[in-house]
């Protein structure tokens, strides 16, 4: 055990020394969010110049329906062959048709030159007031006060009831604020684990690579080597969730912004972080020791990193539903669950049963340890392999064999 201890301290020093590690735990998320802030100002900025470009020129409307009256800044035209001339002399910036069958369909064809974006198709576009016009023109033999209520028919109070049926403290915000919380605490863990399961891996491939496990080998076990390298980057992992953690509370408190986090939720962050790193670290090396270079290492291992990236694909449902069933499952597959688990909890963390957080724990427990004891056998197989790839049968075979 010393001497795992030994190589444990060696791959830690080593680990945050590199420039790389230190980049990415403090540089990268600064980047990362000025990246994502610049692109949604820039895609905002697009957004609104494409728009603004139609909307401040004139509106053309064709009324076929006949019930529509004139407003200020409106062309009406006769037919639309008249709108099609003036739209595409430049002359307004879009034009309407309202059918003859207006009330019973409710539709309204918007003629423009403007090609749909991703982020512009859903927004006609129109100048203010089109909408009051058209409800001016169907509610015109109605009442003032009924007119001002149909254009403004409810404002919604959202009131939520917990279990006993009394009413919550929550609001929409507070529900605004978990979703993003549980999102932030998603790729927390995802990074963490990754990238300390990344180390672990390239690590490995390069003492393979440049012909120094021999000597390693020659004063430890391959076990021993195996559990302090674990330990080690482990504990750089742990270093960096650490540090990310506290820059995002620290920037937080510094834009006055608050977060709605139950305090257990770093507690259980802590544990899934420590089960799924040993999972997929221990894996990672396992299958990774089966490379001769560090590209085949990567491709060894690539299984256990797509596994563990799937419950991104679902992140919509699990925003949407995160007591469903999809969650659930996904709560209690062991590649899935500690991420999957730590988001349902950060967002609901009272509707999260107990027994589903215990359940999934207790299943990662018993995964990682059988994790463990395949990884080690393949470790010890493959550490001395150079030159041929080993294949399926021989692989399995390995994975199956008891310690001689």
């Amino acid at each position: 055990m010393k001497k795992a201890w030994i190589v444990a301290r060696h791959e830690f020093l080593v680990t945050v020394k590199r420039v790389w590690f230190v980049v990415a735990t403090f540089v990268l998320p600064f980047l990362f969010a000025g990246i994502g802030y610049g692109m949604h100002s820039v895609g905002q900025r697009a957004v609104e110049e494409s728009i603004a470009t139609v909307r401040n020129k004139p509106l053309g409307y064709v009324d076929q329906w006949g019930g529509l009256g004139d407003r200020p800044g409106f062309l009406k035209y006769p037919g639309e062959t008249q709108a099609k001339e003036a739209l595409l002399a430049k002359a307004i910036g879009s034009y309407l048709i309202v059918p003859e069958d207006y009330l019973q369909r409710g539709e309204i064809q918007v003629m423009t030159l403007r090609r749909p974006t991703l982020m512009t198709a859903q927004q006609p576009p129109l100048p203010p007031g089109v909408r009051e016009w058209l409800l001016d023109a169907v509610l015109k033999d109605v009442t003032a006060e009924r007119l001002r209520r149909a254009k403004s028919p409810f404002e919604p109070r959202m009131v939520f009831l917990d279990e006993s049926g009394a009413p919550s403290q929550e609001d929409v915000h507070e529900t605004e604020k978990r979703a993003l919380s549980a999102y932030a605490f998603f790729m927390l863990l995802f990074m963490s684990i990754f990238t300390s399961s990344a180390y672990l891996l390239q690590g490995m491939a390069e003492e393979k690579e440049n012909r120094v496990m021999e000597m390693v080998l020659s004063s430890i076990t391959p076990d021993q080597l195996m559990l302090g390298k674990l330990i080690g980057l482990g504990s750089a992992g742990l270093l960096q969730m650490a540090v990310w953690s506290t820059m995002s509370i620290v920037t937080l408190v510094l834009l006055a912004m608050d977060l709605a986090v139950a305090p257990v939720s770093f507690a259980l962050c802590f544990v899934y972080f420590l089960l799924g790193y040993v999972l997929f670290g221990s894996l990672m090396l396992g299958f990774g020791a089966l490379g001769t270079n560090l590209r085949e290492s990567q491709q060894m291992a690539s299984i256990w990193s797509f596994l563990g990236a799937s419950p991104a694909m679902i992140v919509i449902a699990l925003f949407e539903a995160p007591q469903g069933t999809v969650a659930r499952v996904f709560s209690y597959i062991p590649f899935t669950a500690p991420t999957t688990m730590m988001f349902r909890y950060v967002i609901d963390p009272k509707g999260t049963p107990i027994y589903d957080i215990a359940g999934s724990m207790l299943l990662l427990v018993a995964s990682t340890w059988f994790a463990l004891r395949i990884s080690a056998r393949l470790y010890r197989a493959g550490l001395l392999l150079y030159g041929k790839r080993p294949g399926v049968k021989e692989i399995w075979r390995w994975m199956l064999q008891s310690r001689t």
